[in-house]
């Protein structure tokens, strides 16, 4: 199978169309991503799909140039964040429908994907950043936190949202669990809180946009827990999780290191 133009970019692949396949791309993962990992993907978008959660189709997975590869359909659309940017003036109006997206496939049940707490333990313990007792206590402390069968996204914020003939389209379910709706919305909210932006960003431009996220933040919160009837306490009580589980994914240091702050800040208390 011929690779096309590249299109995209992201922290775990590269997509690319395919040559004389219409209307269909393929997510081609760099060789440090685990196979095992590819191959979670690609289940856990299968299941997605029969469930009938807005998604791109999967098709087949493969290997292509020493390298794997799953083919999706080709989703033509605006991403979310170019919906926000745009339009700023819209902002309350879209956290809403950003919330009510989420809140949708939140309260579909499902066992035959993988537990949310199994999920972020292993991340925990998989992090050279925290001693052998922070991470002990924090996993214990996740122990106790309530548990719950539904469909969480794992990693819902703007980019992985698109709006195809106006309808969203929910995108990369690499990381989709069956858990607590509000340790998802936990992970939201520290992503649109906290997630660095390119360093080479102007200082006035990368202010905008961090006050934008924090007010899009809030908004999203107040929307979420409108719709659900849910408390910010309730979401709250998984932050320390969360932001431990992060401390393995590829994100910039200085993010690490202020997550790191917040976290022995968190345990402290404990």
């Amino acid at each position: 199978m011929l690779l096309g133009k590249k299109i995209g970019r992201g922290n775990t692949a590269e997509v690319y169309e395919l040559d004389h396949v219409d209307q269909k791309v393929m997510k081609l993962f760099y060789e440090s991503i685990p196979f095992k990992h590819i191959k979670k993907e690609y289940e856990t978008s299968k299941i997605i799909n029969q469930l009938g959660i807005p998604s791109p189709n999967v098709d087949s997975i493969l290997e292509v140039n020493n390298k794997w590869g799953i083919i999706y359909e080709k989703i033509f659309g605006q991403n979310f964040t170019q919906v926000l940017s745009s339009n700023p003036l819209l902002l309350k109006k879209n956290a809403y429908i950003f919330a009510e997206i989420q809140a949708s496939f939140h309260q579909m049940s499902n066992d035959e994907l993988a537990p949310q707490k199994e999920y972020l333990s292993q991340n925990i313990k998989g992090t050279s950043l925290l001693n052998k007792e922070e991470k002990e206590l924090i996993v214990n402390y996740l122990k106790y936190l309530p548990a719950d069968n539904k469909v969480c996204h794992g990693d819902y914020h703007p980019d992985n949202i698109s709006l195809m003939k106006r309808k969203p389209i929910v995108l990369d379910w690499m990381t989709g669990t069956s858990g607590n709706p509000c340790g998802d919305v936990a992970r939201t909210l520290i992503i649109l809180r906290y997630a660095s932006l390119p360093n080479g960003m102007p200082k006035l431009t990368k202010l905008i946009i961090q006050t934008v996220r924090k007010v899009f933040a809030r908004f999203y919160l107040n929307s979420y827990i409108k719709v659900t009837n849910s408390s910010s306490e309730s979401i709250n009580r998984w932050f320390l999780p969360i932001m431990a589980a992060r401390l393995v994914e590829s994100i910039e240091e200085s993010e690490k290191q202020f997550l790191l702050k917040k976290i022995k800040s968190i345990l402290s208390t404990i």
